[in-house]
């Protein structure tokens, strides 16, 4: 029997509060059993453990999953072994572990960091015998030496080349598989990376961990750039590229450059400029930014100059005020990026601009857009830093640049800062919000989540935490919670098991608890839209913009009046 078999095969065999009583004294609970946690020192318990779903959670430490989580949290055994234990329990045989979907294998964090050597390696070669991506480089500025430094390589074309190089080294494949590179495709398993440039993706450490992929065919069929998926040794939303090269320069210069691309990244280091990383294709996250804030807790901006570029340096801000960290912005001109401008210009044409770098007041005030939008997203921003000092610092300034009475500011960061503050005690407090309430229904109820995936839409969630989780459930196939584990942070994953262990309803009222809580979302949505527009329309009035003052009257009375027909108010 393979091991998603044997999973269904445990649930159904072994319950998890006879098996969990085994270890704890489980007592009655209404209908769920409780106990003092094992994870954590305690005298009041806070061990939940229900017969109905057949999960546990810990409302103290946070821990949780299913049976199988439990085993291996207890007894500290990887996932297999924690299967192997259970089967042998529940009189169950089954085959030797390999990879299954998500599952995590017998595979070691060693084996992974060992294949990807070898990948390396295998990349780095061919390099050497493929002119087309010698001269591409060349073509690119970048030196033999820079090179050698970042382990640069590429993936030949053809379907298995890695894949038959690794098995001939005695690679097993369901190794290669779990190191995500090489894939299942309808017409069978193939190379992840095939006819580009490699970059080797390292942790802070210098281990690689994943790859990332430049095609340099400007015909190619399919994206320029591609990443590894997700693995247990990579998260993409928590790598940065070059971090591991300029971990030494960002603690010697205070300050780390964010810059958007590899070859931004590389280019600047071979100028001499050690301190840049780059977020890996995608907008700066949570994850990255805790990541810097170990190392410093100041950053420079240097993203490209376009519309994407802009809304991904506004995002950039926001999370790294919130997180600690004060950001400044350098916009080079447009068409430019670091890696053309430094061939251009060089190291110290780059440098020299530098004290040109605008702040977050400045960089938001310079943008072509709506005055009070923007005034009204800088005082968001100011809103989520917890630094009072800083936090008086900006309002000043924003009080100097736009006229504003600074008493006036104030005024407004205090009712954002109210209303923020009472949906983060909600949050905290593990109140039944309609987004933990559909995620424990997510959960729970399988048959209903294609109804809740279509039905809950990106901009209906207030959390961002609850986002990123649903993001991830919904590009995941899984049935039991234990399978989906390695994917999650530990506070995502409590998050999934405190929503499921809370979640109790008629199961023939699960539909309609769908569609109350979704409707409640738009509803919560409908009322934030209406403070933000009563906020602008203060600032509006202070700013004496009577254009604007009335098109948001209108917006304002067009949005109460629905919110009364919907019965919002």
């Amino acid at each position: 029997m393979e091991i998603r078999q044997a999973l269904e095969e445990i649930k159904s065999r072994l319950d998890i509060v006879d098996f969990i009583s085994e270890h704890l004294d489980l007592r009655r609970s209404g209908s769920n059993f409780k106990a003092l946690c094992p994870f954590h020192n305690e005298k009041t318990p806070s061990f939940m453990v229900s017969p109905e779903k057949q999960i546990f959670h810990c409302f103290g430490c946070g821990t949780g999953g299913d049976i199988v989580t439990f085993v291996m949290k207890y007894e500290g055994l990887p996932f297999v072994d924690a299967v192997k234990r259970l089967s042998a329990r529940a009189g169950i045989s089954i085959d030797e572990p390999r990879r299954q979907g998500g599952h995590r294998s017998g595979i070691s964090r060693s084996d992974l960091l060992e294949t990807n050597k070898k990948a390396t390696l295998f990349f780095r070669k061919k390099l050497f015998e493929t002119p087309l991506a010698i001269n591409y480089l060349k073509d690119r500025g970048i030196t033999e030496d820079t090179s050698q430094t970042f382990s640069l390589g590429f993936a030949p074309p053809g379907r298995t080349n890695l894949l038959e190089h690794l098995l001939k080294d005695g690679v097993k494949e369901e190794v290669i598989l779990r190191a995500g590179l090489c894939k299942d495709t309808e017409n069978g398993r193939i190379d992840t990376f095939r006819n580009r440039i490699i970059f080797p993706i390292t942790n802070i450490s210098g281990e690689v961990i994943a790859f990332g992929g430049r095609a340099i065919k400007k015909d190619f069929p399919g994206p320029k750039y591609i990443n590894s998926p997700d693995t247990p040794l990579f998260h993409k939303s928590s790598a940065l590229f070059g971090l591991s090269h300029a971990r030494k320069e960002i603690a010697k210069k205070g300050y780390v450059i964010l810059m958007e691309g590899y070859l931004d990244v590389i280019t600047s280091y071979q100028a001499g400029i050690k301190n840049a990383v780059a977020p890996l294709g995608t907008a700066l996250t949570d994850g990255q930014v805790r990541r810097l804030k170990n190392l410093t807790r100041n950053a420079l901006l240097v993203f490209d100059s376009d519309d994407a570029g802009i809304k991904a340096t506004r995002r950039a801000l926001k999370l790294l005020y919130k997180n600690g960290i004060t950001g400044k912005v350098l916009l080079l001109a447009p068409g430019d990026d670091p890696d053309s401008f430094i061939r251009k210009h060089g190291a110290k044409g780059f440098r020299s601009l530098f004290p040109h770098s605008k702040g977050l007041v400045e960089f938001f005030l310079t943008l072509n857009e709506d005055r009070v939008d923007i005034l009204r997203e800088v005082l968001y921003i100011i809103s989520d830093i917890k630094d009072a000092i800083l936090r008086g610092e900006l309002i000043r300034e924003l009080s100097e640049k736009t006229d504003l009475p600074e008493a006036f500011l104030r005024e407004e960061l205090r009712g954002i800062r109210t209303g923020d503050e009472k949906e983060r005690i909600t949050l905290l407090k593990g109140e039944d919000t309609p987004e933990r309430h559909l995620l424990g229904i997510f959960i729970n109820y399988p048959d209903y989540r294609s109804k809740i995936k279509e039905a809950l839409l990106p901009e209906l969630f207030y959390s961002q935490k609850y986002k990123q989780i649903f993001e991830k459930l919904f590009s995941t196939d899984f049935k039991e919670i234990s399978e989906i584990k390695d994917i999650f942070t530990d506070e995502e994953f409590s998050s999934i098991t405190s929503s499921a262990i809370s979640c109790d309803i008629d199961s023939e009222e699960i539909g309609k608890n769908i569609d109350d809580s979704v409707a409640k979302l738009y509803n919560m949505r409908k009322k934030r839209r209406i403070k933000e527009i009563e906020s602008n329309l203060r600032i509006a009035e202070k700013s004496g913009d009577d254009k604007k003052v009335d098109t948001l009257k209108k917006e304002l009375d067009k949005l109460i009046k629905e919110g009364l027909h919907d019965g919002v108010f």
